[in-house]
């Protein structure tokens, strides 16, 4: 490793950087250099190995950083060979880190902070990476460089998507991105924030609608979740119907009562003014929503004649009462 441990600009914070406990050690040999980028603007706060730690940490509970290697553009370093940027070391390359799921065991996780679909890769970040590259392979350290959507079961996954202009001409550069699939498979590591992360326009919460039964916090490898038609699912879900439980208040009339006077709402209340009777004997009694209270001891229902008013003194043997019922509401 005499090359990497060369490199001006590298740091190491294998001991310093938060962790929760160590990553497993490697069943297999590093073959891949593996490539991300962070979707965080280089010169963010938030664009830095400690930030990704916790991140990764509190976020995702994975056991540390994801990548073995952080290459820092916002902290640039003099050097000997001009001005580069901080390379962090943050784990042991022996080490099995979450970065590219069923592939960990033999990928080194590496991460230029950044998102280079919406802005330039500096020309001496470019020099660091060339160097870093160029650093591994002397060493021996993997056989192969590759980009995380070049890795087994990521080829729908933007990332790393950017416009390096020939620092990452080690890469493919006509490895296409596939179209996002129906489904996707659990891999080691796998969490919903990592699978939303890098795909325009899903969220967390729209792989949330999409797999309603599906515990986020107990993924397990090998089990499958819908994908494709996460887009949007949670802006759905939320217009969907859902059922509400509300107190209505309700009038029985009594099966003893062969006839029951009715009102049109603009005439008084009075035997002379009643146009039409309902019948509760026939029905074995009557039930019906109160509407309003117009005046006392007489209340407005709804009949299959319209809106009519009906007498219901305590007097009448009429009950009223209160009832749950349940009310389909847009979220």
């Amino acid at each position: 490793m005499k090359n990497f441990l060369a490199l001006p600009s590298l740091v190491d914070m294998r001991q310093s950087l938060q962790k929760k406990h160590n990553y497993i050690q490697r069943s297999k040999s590093i073959s891949t250099r593996v490539w991300h980028h962070s979707l965080t603007l280089s010169h963010l706060a938030g664009s830095d190995a400690a930030s990704f730690a916790r991140h990764h940490i509190e976020t995702n509970g994975w056991p540390g950083v994801a990548y073995a290697i952080i290459v820092e553009p916002k902290n640039a370093v003099e050097t000997p060979r001009g001005k580069r940027a901080r390379i962090v070391w943050a784990h042991d390359f022996d080490r099995r880190t979450y970065h590219a799921g069923n592939a960990n065991d033999y990928g080194l996780g590496i991460c230029v902070a950044g998102d280079y679909r919406n802005e330039r890769m500096r020309d001496f970040v470019k020099e660091t990476v060339k160097e870093l590259q160029a650093a591994l392979v002397a060493d021996g350290i993997g056989r192969e460089d590759k980009s995380h959507h070049e890795m087994p079961g990521y080829s729908w996954k933007a990332c790393c998507v950017f416009d390096y202009k020939g620092a990452f001409n080690f890469l493919n550069k006509d490895a296409l991105i596939a179209p996002v699939p129906a489904t996707y498979t659990i891999q080691e590591g796998d969490t919903f924030w990592n699978i939303a992360n890098n795909m325009e326009g899903i969220e967390v919460a729209d792989l949330e609608a999409a797999n309603p039964g599906v515990d986020p916090k107990a993924l397990g490898i090998g089990q499958v979740i819908k994908l494709g038609d996460a887009k949007g699912a949670s802006l759905k879900e939320a217009k969907k119907p859902v059922q509400q439980i509300a107190m209505k208040e309700f009038v029985r009339l009594p099966k003893t009562a062969k006839t029951w006077k009715a009102y049109r709402l603009e005439v008084h209340p009075v035997a002379a003014n009643s146009d039409w009777s309902l019948t509760p004997a026939q029905f074995g009694g009557l039930e019906y929503e109160i509407l309003a209270h117009p005046q006392k001891d007489v209340v407005t229902i709804m009949t299959s004649r319209g809106k009519r008013n009906i007498y219901v003194a305590p007097s009448t043997g009429a009950e009223i009462f209160m009832k749950q019922i349940r009310m389909e509401s847009l979220n």
